[in-house]
């Protein structure tokens, strides 16, 4: 999988609804180097991801559903599958996450979250592109 550069993916004109969601692409395999998969969910690595070392996680369900509301009882269980993946994965590193639930602002209407390695203020790779992470 080639990554790209979060600039690059700032500057873009691509917004994914349902109809061009890269999530649901039946090809995903050959597009993301699929890390975990449940019965009801995905994680990849991020092809955009927010700093340059590429432990940017992405987790979403395989059902093309877009805010956390519209998740059921099965995929909510499921998802402490996920956590303790995301555990593992990071084993002893400290890592943080948000939530991707949108209709505007170039991002992607299927319900996504977002497990980034955690840099201390001193450590930041990248101090503008935290903030907006941050705020």
């Amino acid at each position: 999988m080639e990554y790209k550069n979060r600039e690059e993916y700032d500057k873009s004109k691509v917004y994914f609804t349902h109809d061009n969601c890269p999530f649901c692409d039946k090809d995903l395999s050959k597009k993301n180097k699929i890390l975990y998969i449940s019965d009801f969910w995905i994680v990849v690595y991020n092809k955009y991801p927010y700093f340059e070392d590429n432990i940017n996680l992405l987790v979403f369900p395989k059902r093309h559903i877009e805010f956390t509301i519209g998740l059921n009882e099965n995929e909510l269980i499921d998802f402490l599958n996920v956590e303790k993946f995301i555990k593992e994965f990071y084993k002893n590193e400290e890592y943080f996450s948000f939530i991707r639930q949108t209709k505007s602002n170039k991002s992607v209407e299927h319900l996504h979250y977002h497990y980034l390695k955690w840099y201390p203020s001193a450590r930041v790779i990248d101090r503008e592109n935290y903030f907006k992470i941050k705020n």
